[in-house]
């Protein structure tokens, strides 16, 4: 059962856990509202995202540490290495590239580790999934962070006539550690130009660690993510179920508000720009609760459509919309500026200040009601 434990684990973290394990137990979600975590629950969470942003940071800095104090200490093992192309000769730091690449992937197999770790811990600590859910086995598959940019590729999605990728890759969680890196690699250059430009004495030890806090920050950052997403994972089944079952008891019967559903679910794909689960499960949920067949979505039409739906179909879809932007915990700048035209044509009812507060309980583990 995922209650259990991860075998072999005797750290603080694991401690944690289990210590309010037992109070979770004893303290059962009810079944007709949105899921929402219980105080022991968020506690930890609390400590386990504290803890795993801790160490994020300081693997960082130890990485940062590791790259230059050796090049200082032992500069005969770092020398530059000569080599010709085309006619001319080029000094390279080969063995300084070398060694800056088996730190990178020591980091990353870290930061994996370690996030993995502490996802492990959130789900036994929320019972997620719990046994009785109908979909167990589902979730069991899909909670696996390291693959959740790469399953379900092409083959599903499109069957269902959405398209949430629009052709953007689909990166692992490892390529996510990858990437972080080189946002503090590149943030680190920047402020390395700027200070020796600006500061011209400044010697090259004090110029070359100066990426301390950079490192640390980006490590931390993806980390929060990481664990971010594991709370969302655990919080977006449930919740979309119950918004679907709402959905479905006041409007599955209404045929204009079913042929607008598709139109609705690429409206929300078009905002995220990106494969998302949450976004990934309602539309699956929506498709198989009201029975709709893959077809071909026209989200270009669909405010003109919207303008001329009644008004009891027109809350649904708006309550869609909201409801989709939402529950994967990320309302971005975009979805804002098109929520903002939507309020202008008279199509949306909920205020920037609502929208707001329903993310933020639903980030906080209040819920996510709409």
């Amino acid at each position: 059962m995922s209650t259990l434990p991860p075998n072999e684990n005797r750290g603080p973290l694991d401690h944690l856990a289990l210590r309010y394990l037992r109070q979770a137990l004893n303290n059962p979600h009810p079944h007709d509202e949105p899921y929402v975590l219980s105080e022991a629950e968020l506690r930890v969470i609390r400590h386990v995202r504290r803890q795993t942003l801790i160490i994020a940071a300081l693997v960082g800095v130890l990485g940062v540490v590791l790259m230059y104090v050796p090049q200082y200490g032992w500069p005969e093992l770092f020398v530059e290495i000569p080599l010709s192309f085309f006619g001319q000769s080029y000094a390279l730091p080969i063995t300084a590239l070398l060694y800056g690449l088996i730190l990178v992937y020591l980091e990353v197999s870290i930061l994996l580790a370690v996030n993995l770790r502490a996802t492990k811990l959130i789900m036994a600590a929320c019972q997620f999934p719990r046994a009785h859910d109908a979909r167990y086995d589902h979730h069991l598959k899909d909670i696996a962070l390291a693959s959740h940019r790469r399953r379900r590729t092409t083959r599903v999605v499109p069957r269902m006539g959405i398209d949430p990728y629009l052709n953007l890759p689909r990166w692992g969680l490892a390529t996510f550690f990858l990437l972080n890196i080189l946002k503090a690699v590149l943030s680190t250059q920047a402020l390395r130009y700027a200070v020796s430009r600006l500061f011209s004495r400044v010697v090259q030890p004090v110029i070359d660690l100066i990426g301390l806090p950079i490192y640390a920050f980006w490590n931390a950052y993806a980390s929060w993510q990481v664990v971010h997403e594991a709370q969302i994972r655990i919080m977006a089944p449930s919740t979309i179920r119950e918004f679907v079952g709402e959905l479905y008891d006041e409007l599955g019967k209404n045929e204009q508000f079913r042929s607008m559903i598709l139109d609705a679910l690429q409206y929300i794909a078009v905002l995220k720009r990106q494969y998302n689960y949450a976004h990934f499960l309602l539309t699956e949920t929506l498709l198989d609760r009201f029975n709709l067949r893959a077809g071909t979505p026209h989200p270009g039409e669909f405010t003109d459509r919207l303008k001329q739906a009644p008004p009891e179909v027109r809350r649904g879809l708006e309550r869609l919309l909201v409801f989709g932007a939402v529950v994967d915990g990320r309302l971005s700048l975009l979805e804002k500026w098109r929520f903002r035209q939507l309020r202008k044509k008279g199509l949306l009812t909920h205020s920037r200040t609502a929208i707001g507060r329903v993310s933020a309980d639903y980030n906080h583990g209040r819920g996510l009601w709409v």
